[in-house]
């Protein structure tokens, strides 16, 4: 059977792994962090926070997903430069599609373009990094910030998190969408807080502008 998109996504996680992850272990501290990868993250930061405030911001538009299929559908037929113009025709429309950019880099990898796969790769990691340094992520006065619900997919993707139950919560006027994995063995519970305030203006005005 051929790999699927969400094949090329997808991170494996044991049941060691598992349990470090709920453990909040893996969590780095970004304060940790070497100085050169705080400064990308913050850089990161302010380009994904910019774009959450342009004419270009659409944090619900789905033909990304098409994008994405269709890039690994050519990743699996072996047809690598076709893959990389056709997530480059994605990020165009949204320049800060993790998933899009790790796809991009596999393409770059296979097709042996080395320098710019790596530069892909530091970019999304850039962006993640970016997400990580916005909070801890545990509870809601210290959620990760997001503009868009597909970078906490693609955050705990990233991070090897099993799938777990999301909730919409709304707090002292923000709204959080709170995420809770449970590791299958033990019972242990991790929960993660992601901001979604940006997402969800962005949404209230267009159907406040449609009213």
């Amino acid at each position: 059977m051929k790999p699927t998109r969400r094949d090329w996504l997808k991170l494996t996680v044991t049941g060691a792994l598992v349990a470090f992850i709920l453990s909040g272990s893996l969590l780095a501290q970004p304060a940790a962090w070497p100085a050169e990868r705080q400064a990308r993250a913050k850089k990161a930061a302010e380009q994904r926070l910019a774009y959450a405030v342009s004419a270009d911001y659409n944090p619900y538009d789905t033909r990304n997903r098409d994008v994405q299929k269709s890039v690994g559908e050519l990743l699996n037929q072996g047809k690598f430069s076709e893959a990389i113009t056709a997530a480059q025709t994605g990020l165009a429309v949204a320049k800060y599609d993790i998933d899009l950019m790790i796809m991009l880099v596999s393409a770059y990898r296979e097709s042996g373009d080395i320098p710019n796969a790596d530069k892909t790769r530091e970019q999304w990691m850039s962006l993640v990094d970016s997400i990580l340094v916005s909070g801890t992520g545990r509870d809601f006065a210290n959620a990760f910030q997001v503009i868009s619900v597909a970078e906490e997919y693609a955050v705990m993707r990233i991070l090897r998190l099993p799938a777990g139950s999301q909730a919409l919560v709304e707090h002292e006027g923000s709204e959080f969408d709170v995420v809770t994995i449970k590791n299958p063995q033990s019972g242990q519970e991790l929960v993660l807080y992601f901001n979604v305030d940006l997402p969800k203006k962005w949404l209230n005005r267009q159907l406040g502008a449609q009213k």
